[in-house]
């Protein structure tokens, strides 16, 4: 009983606080929770309206954004104009340079001795004088000596004074030289004329004189001298410079320096290379003669493109970069695997392949740039070195297992391979064999296989699927360890070529120049046989590799 009076006062006590709680106010809350909305309202309602001048901002910016971006394009249209122009200015004046030195030798021609000129029309024609007149509009007055110019190209100095006519006034006469007139050349012998006009002062008539010498013809040729180059580069080719009077400004290929307008200049008849005649002693050789066209697109035609009609048919950019890395770059480590500044080699290209004249690689500090030079300039061939149709035959002969089968497969190849690119492939060879040899490159066979791989041998076809180019990529450098297994004699056969009408005695020394061979001899320089015989097994002469190598290297097809 006691128990349920107990449970009935627990819950009258719970049922009395429950009432209380619903009996008290809450109002107060309730306005408090309304200002909070209202606050919130007003604050969404700002943010609004900070969003639509927002919008409007934005609306207005893209507007003015559009509008310069007019005045832009239309900026950069006046700007090429304006370039059009200064192009177009600059080709006519020096159209008209070059319209004035014909007039000025027109007027100082041997023709021409009989014109008498009054002092009127000495006058007007006073703006043909190289050296200008002064501010006032009139001649300088001092006197000077006659010049007696001769340009030929058997010397680069042949400017002489002579003070003859030290009464002349500068104002009343005109001392020119006419052109040198080339002759005809009979045996070894070469005809100057050197002719020296004055203008009286009087206004007489034109006095001439002029005089005719035999001189023999001056030769250049490469002279040996050096160390890591005396068994490599021969003369390749026999090179005749011609001097010349530059009329549109040109730059020395050795030292860089512009030759400026009427100053005596060299100029290869072969590589097209120009220098000063004291510079010609660092032109860079060999000297290859000029292709008469490259491809549309820079290094991407085939390897004849870039190769001469005579042999040995290797490309001058070859050949200039094999000829630094051997002089410069045996001794450093990782040739070839370490990149160069792209930069570089992109620049160094446009200049091969592109410019007029020979860039000079010695002035390249960077060796790993050259190499990677002569990598790109391979790799980006049409058609690689081993060529596309045979392909297939050097992955065979490089996959037998028999050494003297292989050799002997090898050779076939080889001899089946056009002219340019089985001369190129034995210079690079060549070339190769002396990088493994050297023990500070610290680049084996092998390292140069993997590297040479996707440059000298390519891939079967220009248009490979990804998983036939990984198993080509696989074979590649098994055939080029196989090609510098080859020995050294049978490579070096191929750069054997003939030096007619070279006259030991008429060379210049020359800093670029590495060796002066006999009349027949390697472009590669002399042979040693105990340094270059195969490592390993030597094939006899009964084996099958030496007969087909005797049979297949008697005749040299073209």
């Amino acid at each position: 009983m006691e128990t349920a009076m107990v449970s009935l006062r627990s819950m009258f006590d719970q049922l009395l606080r429950q009432v209380e709680v619903l009996n008290e106010g809450i109002e107060p809350q309730f306005i408090q929770l309304a200002k909070n909305f209202e606050e919130c309202r007003r604050k969404w309602q700002k943010t609004e309206l900070e969003l639509a001048h927002a919008k409007e901002r934005l609306t207005k910016t893209e507007t003015e954004r559009g509008a310069l971006d007019v005045k832009l394009k239309h900026a950069r249209n006046q700007v090429d104009v304006e370039m059009k122009r200064r192009q177009k200015s600059e080709t006519e004046c020096e159209r008209l340079e070059r319209q004035i030195q014909l007039i000025r030798e027109l007027l100082i021609a041997e023709g021409s001795v009989s014109i008498q000129l009054n002092e009127e029309q000495k006058s007007a024609l006073a703006f043909l004088n190289p050296k200008g007149s002064n501010s006032n509009g009139q001649t300088s007055q001092r006197r000077l000596s006659t010049i007696d110019e001769s340009a030929s190209i058997l010397s680069h100095s042949d400017i002489s004074y002579d003070k003859t006519d030290d009464s002349l006034d500068w104002d009343s006469s005109v001392v020119k030289t006419s052109k040198l007139k080339k002759r005809e050349k009979r045996g070894n012998d070469s005809i100057i004329a050197k002719t020296t006009l004055t203008l009286p002062n009087d206004g007489g008539p034109i006095e001439a004189v002029s005089t005719i010498e035999t001189v023999p013809y001056w030769t250049r040729s490469e002279l040996s001298s050096g160390l890591a180059m005396k068994q490599f580069v021969g003369i390749l080719f026999s090179s005749f410079p011609a001097t010349d009077q530059v009329i549109k400004p040109e730059s020395c290929v050795p030292c860089g320096k512009r030759i400026k307008f009427g100053k005596l200049a060299l100029k290869c008849r072969d590589c097209r290379v120009v220098s000063h005649p004291e510079c010609r002693d660092r032109c860079p050789l060999p000297c290859i003669p000029t292709l008469l066209g490259t491809p549309v697109k820079i290094g991407e035609g085939i390897l004849s493109d870039f190769t001469s009609h005579t042999p040995p048919m290797i490309p001058s950019i070859v050949v200039h970069c094999v000829s630094e890395i051997e002089q410069r770059g045996l001794s450093e480590t990782g040739l070839y695997r370490i990149s160069g500044c792209d930069r570089t080699v992109k620049e160094l290209k446009e200049k091969f392949l592109r410019s007029k004249t020979m860039p000079l690689l010695s002035k390249i500090d960077d060796i790993h740039a050259i190499c990677g030079l002569l990598k790109d300039f391979l790799r980006n061939l049409k058609e690689p070195i081993v060529t596309f149709r045979l392909y297939s035959a050097f992955v065979e002969a490089a996959e037998i297992s028999d050494d003297d089968n292989s050799i002997a497969a090898m050779y076939r190849c080889v001899s089946e391979l056009p002219r340019p690119n089985r001369d190129t492939l034995a210079f690079l060879i060549i070339h190769l064999q002396r990088v493994a040899k050297s023990p500070k490159c610290k680049m084996d066979a092998s390292n140069l296989a993997r590297v040479f791989g996707p440059t000298i041998v390519g891939y079967s076809s220009p248009e490979l699927d990804p998983m036939s180019m990984l198993r080509e990529t696989k074979q590649q450098p098994k055939v080029v360890e196989r090609l510098l297994s080859l020995p050294v004699e049978y490579w070096s056969q191929f750069m054997m070529v003939e030096q007619e009408n070279t006259n030991p005695m008429q060379v210049i020394e020359n800093c670029n120049a590495y060796c002066t061979p006999d009349l027949k001899v390697s472009m590669l320089g002399p042979l040693t046989t105990p340094e270059h015989q195969l490592i390993g097994k030597t094939p006899s002469s009964s084996s099958l590799s030496a007969r087909v190598k005797s049979s297949l290297t008697r005749t040299t097809p073209k």
